[in-house]
């Protein structure tokens, strides 16, 4: 990046004069303070009575939930706030042994059922259609859900499958009554699952996170990725390429880490020496990283030069060029790349250079993130808490912010969607990648197999 990444420490300062100074501080850098209408005095003014609540009775739980749901309020991928896991185990660590989807002709169902948990025994079945929570109709119940513990949602998409994901999560004990639309009512109550319900809803039940939860030292125990690009060949002469992230990652340890942009080199080329008739880049999940990267991958499919973005910091009218400059080696055929909303920053920048290639398309159930600014900005707070977030734009040949949510809209959308149907809910909860087979089926298509 072009400009230093700010860094403050507040670590030493109460909750309360560490808050404020971090509300001033955001409201001065935050990069996206005015494209998204963020208050930053109305959000003092909420959550500073919170945070000296907490200071005067000594309680970190409630200063970090304070800053939880403070941190919440801004709908920014970019911006976060580092939790306590026994805090999270307090208020969500029980489930009722079910996961939910919500369709897309507004339909609440049942997808999955842990069968040695409460809802199997209860009765419940895949694909029931639930009319009521606690009393509430089901789509009012699921617009209250808290996601506190989940991280912000730059988009109303992605608020809304946390919210579903998160609906069926409670303090252990919780009882929940659950009427479906046949009029029949259970009432469970939460048992310790170890946060199954959370691996059984779309992406987890069929995209890993496993090299994002490494870097950030999550436990995960998905298999590990052999590089940060890892390619195979599919039935049907296509070239399947995961694209975890846009860094460079020592994976295997060597000492050295090994270049992402050597690896989708040698993709590309063993695709043209294959003559793939296809090709498949799978960015789900894709954690993002460098910008330049980003722009260097695109040049393996562009063949002239294109602006990837302008970078532009702070109050400075000074705006920083990046281009995509064609590669001597490229794959001309037609490729999809495969997309959801864990595909942040960066990789967003992939999708959107893939959508706009005559030959691309982009594949999902849902958009990418809608988070697009560069990141990295941190404060560090009392009680080994770090707060993240961006402090520069992204910029389109108009100079305008580009693909940064605004109102709840954001990021790339899958030129091909795929419908959220009950059948796709229910494939996706036993683990089938629908959207791989959907890309591939397309492929294979076109070659008239």
């Amino acid at each position: 990046q072009k400009s230093k990444q700010p860094e403050e420490d507040f670590s030493g300062l109460t909750w309360t004069q560490a808050f404020t100074k971090l509300n001033e501080t955001l409201s001065r850098q935050y990069a996206f303070t005015e494209w998204k209408d963020i208050r930053w005095q109305a959000l003092k003014d909420k959550y500073l009575p919170q945070i000296e609540s907490a200071q005067s009775k000594d309680s970190f739980e409630d200063y970090s939930i304070a800053l939880r749901a403070y941190i919440n309020e801004i709908p920014d991928g970019h911006v976060k706030v580092s939790g306590d896991a026994e805090i999270e185990d307090k208020y969500i660590g029980g489930g009722f042994g079910l996961t939910v989807a919500q369709l897309d002709d507004g339909k609440v169902i049942v997808t999955w059922l842990d069968p040695f948990g409460p809802a199997q025994a209860a009765g419940l079945q895949v694909g029931d259609e639930i009319a009521e929570w606690n009393g509430h109709p089901i789509v009012n119940a699921v617009k209250e859900v808290s996601t506190i513990f989940s991280g912000t949602s730059a988009t109303d998409e992605t608020l809304k499958q946390k919210q579903l994901a998160y609906l069926v999560r409670a303090p252990l004990g919780t009882e929940t009554k659950i009427t479906l639309t046949d009029s029949r009512s259970v009432t469970l109550t939460a048992y310790n699952d170890k946060k199954m319900s959370l691996k059984k809803n779309y992406p987890s039940a069929v995209v890993s996170d496993k090299l994002r939860d490494m870097v950030l030292g999550n436990e995960n125990s998905d298999p590990e990725p052999e590089g940060v690009a890892e390619k195979k060949m599919l039935d049907g002469n296509i070239l399947y390429i995961k694209l975890w992230a846009l860094i460079d990652l020592d994976l295997k340890q060597t000492g050295k880490p090994i270049s992402t942009l050597d690896l989708m080199r040698e993709a590309i080329s063993y695709a043209n020496e294959n003559q793939c008739a296809g090709m498949i880049l799978d960015i789900r999940n894709n954690a993002g990283g460098i910008d330049e990267m980003a722009a260097e991958i695109l040049s393996l499919f562009y063949p002239e030069k294109t602006l990837y973005e302008y970078q532009k910091f702070g109050d400075s009218d000074d705006l920083t060029a990046l281009y995509i400059k064609p590669e001597a080696h490229q794959f001309s055929g037609k490729i999809i790349a495969l997309i959801n909303s864990r595909c942040i920053s960066s990789g967003e920048g992939v999708a959107l250079g893939i959508k706009n290639l005559s030959n691309g398309e982009t594949l999902g159930f849902y958009g990418t993130n809608g988070s697009f600014g560069m990141a990295g900005a941190k404060i560090k707070m009392p009680g080994s808490i770090m707060v993240d977030y961006p402090y520069g734009q992204s910029l389109d040949k108009d100079r305008k912010i580009q693909l940064e949510s605004r109102n709840g809209v954001g990021g790339v959308s899958p030129s091909i969607r795929i419908p959220m149907t009950a059948e796709n809910a229910i494939r996706i909860a036993k683990g089938e990648d629908v959207e791989l087979e959907e890309a591939l089926r397309i492929l294979r298509s076109d070659q008239g197999l």
